[in-house]
Parts: C-alpha cells; structure tokens; sequence
C-alpha cells in the first residue's frame, strides 16, 4: 500500500479548518444573543435633547416609568438641552451602543436639522438605531379672536385677498412651527409674515392681545379657553382622538396632504445588537398600546401614542427629511445662529 506522508495531515487541516470556521463565525453570535437575552443587567440612560418641563421631557418621564416597569431595571431621564437638540444626540451617538444609553429624539433631530446646518457632529442615518416612533403632536392653528376669521378657509380668504398683511408667530426661525407655518403658506398659495419667538409665553400673549394674528402651537388650548384665541384646526393628517371636534387644516383648508405633526422616537447608537433593538421596541409597543398611556400621552401632550417597528421609523426619518427640506429650501430658511 503506497505511502502519502502529506495527505493524511492535510486532510486533518482540512477538516479542522472546515469546522473551526463556522465556530469562530459562531461565536460572536452566540456571545450577542446571550447578552441580549439577559439585556438589561443595570439602569438603562434615556437623554431627552429638551429642559426639564418641556413636552419631550414630559414624555421621556412617562416611557421611562413604563419601561421601568416592563424591563426589570431603573430608566432614568437626564435631560441635554441646547444647540437645536445636537448636543444631546452627539453624546447618544458617541455612546456604547449597547442598549444602556438611548435617546428621544423628534423630528427636529433626525429629520429637520440636515437640511438647516451644513455642518453637524453627528449624522442621522448612520449614527443612529431606530427603535420606534413613541408618539406624534401636531399644532393648533389659531388665530387672534377678534379677526372675522372662524375657520381655514377663511383665514386662507383673507391671507389671498391681501397678502403680507397676516402675520404668524412661531417658536423661532428653523423651529417645526416655523415650518408648519412655511408648509401652510406654500400649500395655500398665500403670503404670511413670520415672527420668530424666543419664548411661546410671549408669543401666546401676544396672540391674544392682537399684536400678531396667527400661530401654530401646540399649546394654544388654554388661550382659547379665556376666549381670546379661536383654534381653526390641527395640523395632524387625522384628527386627534382626544379632541375629534376639532378638524385638520388638510379638511378644514382643502389641503390634501397637508401634515405638519411633531414625532417623538427611541434611538439607539448604531450598531446596537438588533436583538436588544427588538426587545426595547417590545417593551415600548406594548406600553404604548396600554388605554391608560395613551390617554396620559394625550392629556399631557395632546398627542397621540404611536409605537412603531424599527424599519417603519427608519422610513419616517427618511421621507420626513425629505419634505422639510424641501420646504427649507423653498422658502430659504436659515438656522438660527
């Protein structure tokens, strides 16, 4: 019988390599699904980009207490306010990405500020993990009670019959009220002065006493309930549950498509193991779905819970991206320095 010193050996080498590299490949995943299923161990940070007080901070408290409860571990909130939100979602970015430390994030974030600075340390697409989309607040359009204005189409009437003599308010230039107000404009063919406000209080105030006619805010109810601000619609693309009485712009107006709401969604550092990605969203749909939070995201807010898949909320960023800066580019909007 012949002799192959070689073979033997190689053939050994062979079968070893053909069995070691399915391990090897193996084992990270192994690793990470057991890490994701004991996903979490310790407290998990939630960055809320706004002050304390504030809608998104109210938010971030009521999903904090709910994943709380759900994921076994403390949610605690620390609040990062300034620079239109990118000081909080630069510190996310740069974060481990492993499910500890996530972000709320709004539309401002991810979807308005690529389109306003040209320059910014984080990038919205590949920096981030979508988780799911928490909720979506639209504005009130209101107007100053002593115009004859009572709905939409009048107050698109009035715009039309004499342009540039309306004026309307908004949270500051770059702002999405500010935006609310450019998409309105474009889509009615009308002509509007915009007044940018440092602080709504002010704005607000002077809404009622006349000194401007016009505001998208989500915070102008309680104006109308002294009886000098008259709400024509909401800026949602459906009406809000919590107040089915009220009517969009898009149906009040003869607006179709029109749809300027403010979402709010967990982000995660890209890169996070999907698995942990899938058991945070978990956790959060079914908060969302609970009759008792929806109605507390209501009341507070006056918005509606939403909760999403992850790949529906990569699509939101995407095409809301889109649509603002189209509207900023049109209307040549600048940010703020």
């Amino acid at each position: 019988m012949p002799h192959f010193p070689s073979l033997l050996p190689g053939r050994v080498r062979a079968i070893m390599m053909a069995v070691a590299l399915p391990l090897a490949a193996a084992a990270p995943a192994t690793a990470v699904n057991a890490q994701a299923a004991a996903f979490p161990t310790k407290p998990i940070r939630l960055v809320c980009a706004h002050a304390a007080g504030g809608a998104a901070d109210q938010l971030s408290r009521i999903v904090s207490q709910q994943l709380s409860a759900t994921l076994g571990q403390p949610v605690v909130v620390e609040n990062r306010p300034g620079a239109s939100t990118m000081i909080a979602a630069e510190q996310v970015a740069r974060s481990a990405a492993d499910g500890y430390t996530l972000l709320m994030a709004t539309v401002t974030t991810l979807s308005i500020n690529p389109a306003l600075y040209a320059k910014m340390r984080y990038d919205p697409i590949k920096d981030f993990a979508p988780i799911s989309i928490v909720a979506s607040t639209p504005f009130f359009l209101g107007v100053n009670a002593a115009l004859p204005i009572t709905s939409v189409r009048e107050l698109v009437a009035a715009a039309k019959a004499s342009p540039g003599s309306l004026n309307y308010g908004s949270s500051g230039q770059g702002t999405s009220s500010h935006l609310a107000g450019e998409l309105f404009t474009s889509m009615s063919n009308t002509q509007m002065v915009h007044v940018p406000y440092k602080a709504t209080a002010t704005r607000n105030t002077d809404l009622s006493a006349g000194s401007i006619q016009v505001v998208f805010g989500n915070d102008l109810l309680e104006f109308a309930k002294t009886g000098k601000v008259r709400i024509l619609g909401v800026t949602s693309a459906e009406r809000l549950s919590g107040y089915p009485d009220i009517p969009t712009v898009a149906e009040a107006g003869g607006m179709p498509g029109y749809d300027a709401s403010v979402w709010y969604g967990l982000v995660a550092p890209a890169g996070t193991p999907p698995a942990i990605v899938a058991r945070i969203n978990d956790a959060l749909r079914t908060a969302v779905a609970d009759p008792a939070v929806r109605q507390q995201i209501m009341s507070t807010l006056g918005g509606e819970a939403v909760g999403s898949t992850p790949e529906a909320f990569a699509s939101v960023i995407k095409s809301d991206r889109d649509k603002w800066t189209q509207v900023i580019t049109r209307a040549h909007i600048k940010a703020e320095e």
